[in-house]
């Protein structure tokens, strides 16, 4: 069949941050075209996308940031549609995705979170929100600990992604690139990493349903690190950045949930 229109031009430009196994396509219709976009992460997928159209429509406005769900095929960013059939038409975008919902604001702000480690344990939190060392601007905790200790999830969800093939380790910011890791998307939208993670001390693959109190993985001194340590953070996945969250945490026998302060001891016998 011959085609109504002709396309004289057409360039594809995108940026993928951290997952691997979304795509963005498009299809011929008798319209125009069919912008779509596969996503085979167990997390929602945010694509910002600016199209370059001449003598073509979008149905779904452009320069704008569109979301995909989690595992969806042929999902349908939007038809280009074309506006006069005797002239000719140009199209192409640039885009960048990402994990999660880059347009969520509302998540659970009163979730109490289980301390990462085991039953009968106790740790030193020895960089905590805003830290000198490496946490200015920064929502993070790191809390102090022996390469091995068990690494059990502070709250539940599904694992959308992991690294444990580092061994090297440095206090380099550029070292970061060689951290290993196990990443947690919570069911308000919400992402928590869990980071230095000893070489192959991943227990967990990408797709677990997550339950809170879990065991998931062993500590290490892996990456941007100036000693043993796990590494948590929550936040909010954007297309270029991550907006790190403060969290209230289940300590003692778990009867009421607090803020962690740097430099304090805190235990878990729940």
């Amino acid at each position: 069949m011959q085609s109504i229109f002709i396309l004289t031009f057409c360039l594809f430009s995108m940026i993928m941050f951290s997952q691997d196994n979304f795509k963005l396509y498009y299809e011929e219709t008798d319209q125009g075209f069919r912008v779509l976009a596969d996503n085979d992460e167990y997390s929602p997928v945010s694509a910002e996308m600016n199209f370059r159209l001449e003598n073509l429509n979008s149905t779904n406005g452009n320069n704008k940031v569109y979301v995909v769900p989690a595992k969806t095929k042929k999902y349908v960013i939007t038809e280009l549609n074309v506006v006069d059939r005797k002239k000719r038409v140009k199209f192409g975008y640039e885009s960048a995705f990402n994990h999660g919902d880059h347009t969520l604001k509302k998540y659970d702000t009163d979730f109490k979170y289980y301390l990462p480690f085991e039953k009968g344990a106790t740790f030193w939190l020895s960089q905590g929100y805003n830290g000198t060392t490496s946490h200015k601007n920064e929502n993070a905790l790191d809390f102090k600990m022996p390469v091995g200790t068990k690494i059990y999830a502070a709250r539940d969800g599904v694992v959308v992604d992991i690294e444990e093939s580092f061994s090297k380790s440095c206090t380099d910011p550029g070292c970061a690139k060689h951290n290993n890791f196990i990443l947690i998307y919570h069911s308000d939208g919400t992402f928590a990493e869990y980071t230095h993670i000893k070489k192959d001390g991943v227990k967990v693959k990408v797709g677990d349903q997550i339950k809170t109190g879990q065991f998931i993985g062993y500590s290490g001194d892996v990456g941007w690190a100036t000693g043993p340590h796990l590494h948590f953070i929550v936040f909010l996945q954007k297309i270029k950045e991550r907006v790190t969250l403060k969290t209230k945490f289940l300590t003692g026998k778990g009867k009421k949930a607090i803020s962690l302060t740097e430099k304090e001891q805190y235990s878990r016998e729940y």
